[in-house]
This record gives C-alpha cells, structure tokens and sequence, in this order.
C-alpha cells in the first residue's frame, strides 16, 4: 500500500520584528505611521499637562501665601497698647530692647463692675491683692480716661520656673469694664533695680499718650501675624 506523504504545515505569517528586518518600507511611510501613532498621545499630552501646571501653581500659591503675614486688628485698648510695643518706636525707628525679659499681657474683664467703681479697686478685687504686694502706685488723666499704674510684688506660684516677680499693670475703666495691661518683668528679688525702674518708665512713656485712650476708637496699629496665630512676644532676651 503506496505511503501517504503528510501534509506540510501551513505556511507561518513572519513575525513582526522578521517583516521589519526583511520587508523594505518607505521613509515616508514609517514617518506617517509614527505620527499616526503619536497623535493621541500629543492630543492628551496638550491637554494633561497645562491642566497639571495649574495644580502645581495653585498648589504653590497656596502654600506662599500661607506664610505671608497678615494684619491682625486688636480686639480691645489693652491688647492694641501691647501691639504698640511691637511696633518699632516712631520717633527712634527702633525696636524696645529692654536687658532684661519682659512678657506682655492683656484682658477686659466685661460687665462685672459697679457704676463709678475705681480701676485700682477692682484690679484688687480681682487680683485679690493685699497692700504688701504694692510697691507703687499712680494715676494720671490720658486721653478721656484715669489711668492707673500700679508696680507690683508677686512672688512666682508654685511650680513656676520662669521667675518674674514684679509686674507693671496699666488699669482703668471703660463704662463697666475692667482694662489692664501687664507687663511682667523677669527675675526673682523684691527689692527693684535701677534698670526695671527705668524701663518702667520707658514703658509709661510710650504707652501713655493721648492718641492711645480716645473713647469710642482703639489705636491706629495692627499686628503682622503668620498662620492666623496672635502671639504677643516678650520685649528683651529670650531668657533671664
């Protein structure tokens, strides 16, 4: 019985890379291919890509103008005199530099206070001072109100290491509300040394001017604050 010859296979279609390497194609055909195949990668490219600078940018700009200060008004007069001292002096341009740490605060204590109730009485009242911590006291007319100046003695509360135990409090009325300003001077003896006095009245000097207590208008100044956050920072070193 005659044998049967098998069949050949199919014929196998090259593969890609052997019709590349065999095949001769036009310089020109291989151009139009090419940007055929670019075209929509260039379409979203040109779409993808400006809209990405813009996040970038905005990002950017976000983040530039978080760090750029801000103008913070003051809520009352005791916290715009405390501004005051962060400002350089307008007559000298220069900042306060006290020898010493000198820590500022401010409060208006509303609504508490009798009709015609003194400032130094109701600092006393709250502060519940005794006379023994009162080392000096003045009062003198500024703008439309009394101002109080009180130099006091306190001995630092227990657990307090950052010393300071004279305080210079500025007080006085407006309608029914207690204003005091303090300034808390650093170090740990009873008795006062000539620079604290002198800084005291630097300190009187600067705040207690007409401009700063007219009634009905706070102080022309603002605070340049990063982040949203008022921070009243200590005139003088960073330590005692």
């Amino acid at each position: 019985m005659p044998s049967r010859t098998p069949p050949s296979p199919p014929p196998q279609r090259p593969s890609l890379f052997a019709r590349l390497a065999s095949e001769p194609v036009a310089t020109q055909e291989l151009d139009r291919r090419a940007r055929a195949a670019a075209r929509p990668v260039l379409r979203w490219a040109l779409i993808l890509i400006p809209a990405l600078m813009l996040v970038v940018a905005g990002f950017l700009v976000v983040d530039v103008t978080r760090g750029i200060p801000e103008p913070v008004a003051p809520r009352h007069r005791p916290e715009a005199l405390c501004f005051e001292l962060e400002r350089p002096d307008p007559r000298t341009h220069e900042r306060l530099s006290p020898p010493m740490r000198i820590e500022p605060s401010a409060a208006l204590l509303e609504g508490h206070f009798a009709p015609g109730e003194t400032a130094p009485l109701a600092l006393r009242e709250v502060m519940r001072l005794d006379e023994s911590m009162v080392l000096s006291e003045s009062q003198q007319t500024v703008g439309d109100y009394q101002v109080s100046a009180l130099w006091l003695d306190l001995p630092p509360a227990a657990g307090d290491e950052t010393g300071g135990r004279h305080w210079l409090v500025l007080t006085w009325m407006e309608g029914a509300n207690l204003a005091v300003c303090n300034f808390r001077f650093a170090g740990d003896r009873r008795d006062t040394s000539p620079e604290e006095r002198e800084w005291v009245d630097r300190l009187l000097e600067r705040l207690l001017v007409s401009e700063n207590f007219q009634a009905g208008a706070l102080p022309h100044v603002r605070l340049w604050v990063s982040h949203g956050r008022v921070v009243l920072e200590p005139l003088g070193p960073a330590s005692s």
